[in-house]
């Protein structure tokens, strides 16, 4: 047993000059083919490492350049790209930032699984490893065409140059000018950063405000569409019809021969009342309205009209006829009131006064009568 172990010892150690002796002959060549290779080339792995990149949303024919090499994404917008594994440090860019597909605007916004944060938002990023497969992803920010359709709420065409301007509202909280006429690009999907993750969201907008003569014709917030399934919403102005007419306090009639009618834009149209003492204006955007009549030397005192349906402005006048019955009616409640007893005549003048006050025109109201009379 000895003799065998002795045996093989003197044969390694044998070996092992016999191999010293031919490095050394063989000079400094085969010297440095013994050395240790480079760190990042000796880490060569025999197993392939995949880099996977998708894009949100799912985009085909965008072009990414890893290490030089270019890559375009597939129908599901996917592209990879397989080497050895190893410890380098690799480059992956982005070589379009924007691009228009099907009607719709993509811009890049950012990338997810990228490793460094400071670099999640830059279309080239360094540092990548392969060392074991993995996914980056590379955001986009939609945006859509939108034409808006206005009519009014008897599906009556709006034309859009009496829109001066239409204001939506985005479920991000975003507020944004729509053209009245035209094309407008508006934001229609939006990536998601939760968990590390990307998913896009559909952008939908409430409609706030359509500006026709200085107010809004639409109720804020009930109309909503998304631009990404209605290119072509349908807005809904609200128009209505004002019946203008003045009728004697006292006497009940009709009265008066023209009408102020001043506009929410704080323009003044004035309508003509016509034999009858009554006039309709149609067709008048829903809004706040100040209406004044002209009826001779009555006073008529101005009405504030609300107009958020088909309404009438029946104002009252107090004309001179009235004031004489009046201020008879007072001469006879005078001269009878020592004939009534103390409630009564309390009861009596209480009432005079209340009529007197009904009557009597305040001094903006006298001028106005006074110019009318004129």
């Amino acid at each position: 047993m000895r003799t065998w172990i002795a045996r093989a010892l003197t044969g390694a150690t044998v070996t092992c000059l016999v191999t010293g002796l031919a490095l050394t002959a063989a000079g400094p060549a085969a010297a440095d083919q013994a050395r240790p290779l480079d760190p990042a080339r000796a880490s060569l792995q025999p197993w392939p490492i995949t880099l996977t990149i998708r894009t949100v949303p799912a985009l085909a024919g965008i072009r990414f350049a890893f290490d030089g090499v270019q890559l375009v994404t597939n129908r599901q917008g996917v592209a990879s790209f397989t080497e050895r594994h190893n410890f380098s440090e690799h480059t992956l860019a982005l070589k379009q930032t924007e691009v228009g597909v099907s009607g719709r605007r993509y811009t890049f916004l950012r990338w997810a699984g990228q490793r460094d944060p400071d670099q999640a938002f830059r279309p080239t990023v360094h540092g990548l490893p392969m060392r074991a497969d993995y996914s980056v992803t590379a955001s986009f920010a939609v945006a859509c065409a939108v034409t808006p359709r206005l009519v009014e709420q008897n599906g009556t065409s709006l034309p859009a140059g009496q829109v001066s301007r239409i204001t939506l509202l985005s479920s991000l909280g975003q507020t944004v000018t729509l053209s009245p006429s035209g094309t407008t690009w508006l934001p229609c999907a939006s990536p998601a950063y939760r968990d590390s993750r990307l998913s896009s969201h559909s952008v939908q907008y409430s409609v706030q405000s359509v500006v026709v003569g200085g107010t809004n014709v639409v109720h804020a917030g009930v109309e909503r569409f998304s631009p990404g399934q209605t290119p072509e919403p349908r807005l809904t102005g609200f128009f209505y019809a004002l019946t203008i007419t003045a009728h004697d306090a006292m006497l009940g009639g009709a009265l008066g021969s023209y009408a102020l009618l001043t506009m929410p834009d704080r323009t003044v149209r004035r309508v003509e009342l016509g034999p009858r003492h009554i006039a309709t204006v149609g067709d008048l955007p829903l809004g706040d309205y100040q209406v004044q009549v002209k009826a001779g030397g009555a006073t008529v005192s101005a009405m504030t009209v609300h107009l958020s349906r088909d309404q009438t402005a029946n104002l009252p006048a107090v004309s001179r006829i009235d004031i004489v019955i009046v201020g008879a009616a007072l001469a006879v409640g005078i001269a009878g009131a020592p004939l009534l007893s103390r409630t009564r005549r309390g009861r009596v003048r209480a009432r005079m006064r209340r009529i007197g006050q009904a009557v009597r025109p305040g001094p903006r109201q006298a001028q106005a009568g006074e110019e009318a009379g004129r």
